[in-house]
């Protein structure tokens, strides 16, 4: 192989290898961008049933996230909790009318009304999400 060829290849190997990295960089859900902006201090709870789990994409160009529809009082709440990633790493198992209490805070994602979680208790397990300044633990993870 010529000197030209083998530093094609490397360039590609270099560039594909930055491409991925950058792509689960920034994901949309890091802290700093315009969803975790979405995110306020401003604590309120959510309690209530699980009616659908949904992998879906808040915002245009984020990543897939679970996402909970979740019914409270006479009210169907969607719950944003975390990147779909995370979601598989941790093995979250919710389930379809699972009773869970949803701590996190009321946003509005593409003008609809969302609740962003920062922790999830279901079946006597907690898990923390976001620390109490709201950065997401998953950059911790990365």
């Amino acid at each position: 192989m010529n000197i030209f060829k083998l530093k094609i290849c490397i360039f590609f190997a270099v560039f594909f290898s930055l491409a991925i990295y950058a792509q689960t960089k920034t994901d949309g859900w890091e802290e700093g961008s315009k969803y975790n902006k979405l995110f306020s201090t401003k604590a309120d709870t959510v309690t209530g049933t699980v009616i659908k789990v949904v992998h879906a994409s808040p915002m245009q160009g984020m990543a897939e996230g679970v996402l909970l529809l979740v019914k409270s009082g006479k009210d169907t709440v969607t719950v944003h909790l975390c990147p779909k990633w995370l979601g598989e790493y941790l093995n979250l198992n919710i389930q379809h009318n699972e009773d869970l209490v949803i701590e996190g805070c009321k946003a509005v994602c593409k003008g609809t009304p969302v609740f962003i979680a920062s922790k999830l208790t279901a079946n006597g397990i907690i898990l923390q999400l976001r620390d109490e300044k709201g950065s997401p633990i998953w950059d911790r993870l990365r």
